[in-house]
């Protein structure tokens, strides 16, 4: 099953086969997660539970993958879309009861790649920068670069998750790299 094809999975999934299904939550449970931390701006126990839910949805859509598009195309919308949709309904509640909307927690665990103390502060403070400067941009702008540094996704790919044409996929990139560039300046 490890070989099978991300499409051939989902196909097999949508027929009801678990083992396939759960072989596609391996292969991509941790880019969907990276994704809702990253584009919704949560903790982690939020995007966990976003995370959860976008898997849960694909499951439930599996049998309706029509393979139109990549499956991981297919995957990330679902992700996206359900994202938005628990954002919309659950967190203004939680935020409410809890008092507070946003939080970092999310990137205290990563670890960092450099051996030395120094190296790891200096990664450190660069890497809080760039989330810094990510976050201050608009959610459209986010969002493509995103699925384009993060998830390495083509802009054909984008444009079908996103549902606009490769245009816009290209100017929203495009201003979103100016944007960054010009908010870290010299930080990196």
């Amino acid at each position: 099953m490890k070989n099978a094809s991300d499409e051939n999975l989902i196909k097999a999934a949508g027929a009801g086969d678990t083992a396939a299904f759960g072989e596609l939550v391996r292969r991509y449970q941790d880019r969907v997660l990276t994704f809702m931390a990253w584009h919704f701006s949560l903790p982690s126990e939020e995007a966990l539970d976003m995370t959860q839910e976008a898997f849960l949805a694909a499951w439930k859509g599996a049998g309706g993958y029509r393979g139109e598009a990549l499956f991981k195309t297919w995957l990330f919308s679902v992700a996206r879309n359900t994202g938005l949709s628990y954002f919309r309904h659950y967190l203004a509640k939680k935020a409410e009861s809890a008092g507070l909307l946003f939080g970092d927690e999310e990137f205290e665990n990563i670890p960092d790649a450099a051996p030395g103390t120094l190296e790891r502060l200096e990664a450190g403070e660069r890497n809080a920068a760039v989330r810094a400067a990510v976050e201050k941009l608009p959610d459209k702008l986010k969002t493509a670069l995103l699925l384009r540094e993060w998830e390495r996704l083509s802009y054909e790919e984008i444009s079908a998750v996103l549902r606009v044409p490769v245009g816009t996929v290209r100017s929203r990139l495009h201003n979103a790299h100016a944007r960054l560039l010009a908010l870290l300046g010299d930080t990196i």
